[in-house]
């Protein structure tokens, strides 16, 4: 089992060590990145994240190498949705297609601490308190229905409420100079540039994400281990595949109908789980099969691309959004 403390160092360790390579080689120039060159990089990680279920399966268990190839699957299609929404703060505050590359790298960084944090609480609260699953199995299937019936309202960062109290205690200007955070203003006071209420949005969008992602992966497994790696996992590579999406959001036009059937199932499985625990009776062998799990999710999610495929959205106008300031 993947679970003694040199594990944890050593994945640790070569995430650092990956963020790193990522900020410093991968894409070090801040650039649009080309479809071509987008696709070559998400490959890449796809690729990282394959060596790392390999290491997985072969140092520990064939379970544990189940569970992080299903959670990992589930999760990077919720980062999906992340991606959709840093978009549209990246529109919103009109950021420069040369400083998104750097806006991306943050809000990775802000996505890995929040679901370290909530990943901590959440093992503590289901160590502590079992019935914690009803409630997160609950939530999940919740959310799928509000996915799938009502749809997400539509984002505006001008309203965040962690973006609007900071304007009030510090002025913005009008103008991006590069990707700095402060910038001297012509009377000597000194301003926050609308790059830092990019990342400010981008934190507290990471953090409600976060707490959409989490309760699914205890859905799949409780091992910290495994939904520690799985989600950071996920969440490394989102920079090349958001310039890779931006080009091919239709083919995921049906997407947002898979991620609500996987929320929903996953939850009712977590119900179940904890009910049969909690009143002594026994589920379907076949319920407890981490490989169903990893079929069925695939399955879901090869539909939805090929009905996004077979039946593409319909052209649409580009819609204006609001200022900046």
């Amino acid at each position: 089992m993947l679970e003694t403390f040199n594990h944890w160092l050593f994945f640790n360790l070569a995430l650092v060590v990956l963020l790193i390579f990522d900020l410093l080689i991968l894409t070090k120039n801040d650039r649009e990145v080309s479809m071509k060159n987008a696709a070559w990089l998400t490959a890449f990680w796809w690729g990282v994240a394959t060596l790392c279920g390999v290491w997985i399966f072969t140092q520990g268990s064939s379970e544990q190498g189940v569970n992080y190839a299903t959670a990992f699957v589930v999760e990077k299609a919720l980062s999906v949705d992340n991606l959709f929404v840093f978009l549209v703060i990246f529109t919103y505050f009109r950021l420069p297609g040369d400083v998104r590359l750097r806006a991306l790298f943050f809000g990775i960084i802000g996505a890995l601490l929040a679901r370290a944090i909530f990943i901590a609480v959440g093992i503590t609260l289901i160590t502590a308190f079992s019935w914690v699953l009803f409630i997160l199995g609950a939530f999940l299937i919740y959310t799928g229905y509000k996915i799938a019936f009502v749809g997400d309202s539509e984002v505006d960062p001008g309203q965040n409420p962690v973006v609007k109290i900071f304007r009030k205690f510090m002025p913005v200007t009008d103008e991006y100079d590069g990707h700095k955070f402060f910038k001297r203003l012509p009377n000597g006071t000194k301003a926050a540039t609308p790059f830092l209420l990019v990342i400010i949005a981008l934190g507290t969008t990471d953090i409600v994400f976060a707490i959409d992602s989490i309760p699914t992966v205890f859905g799949i497994t409780q091992d910290p281990f495994i939904v520690w790696t799985s989600n950071a996992m996920a969440v490394l590579g989102l920079r090349p595949l958001f310039f890779l999406l931006s080009g091919l959001v239709k083919i995921f036009r049906f997407l947002q109908y898979g991620l609500a059937v996987v929320l929903v199932l996953i939850g009712i499985k977590m119900v179940l789980e904890e009910a049969a625990h909690a009143f002594d009776f026994h589920l379907p062998e076949i319920m407890e099969a981490p490989f169903l799990s990893l079929v069925v999710i695939t399955i879901i999610f090869s539909v939805a691309i090929v009905l996004s495929k077979m039946f593409p959205a319909p052209e649409e106008s580009p819609e204006e959004h609001g200022p900046v300031a």
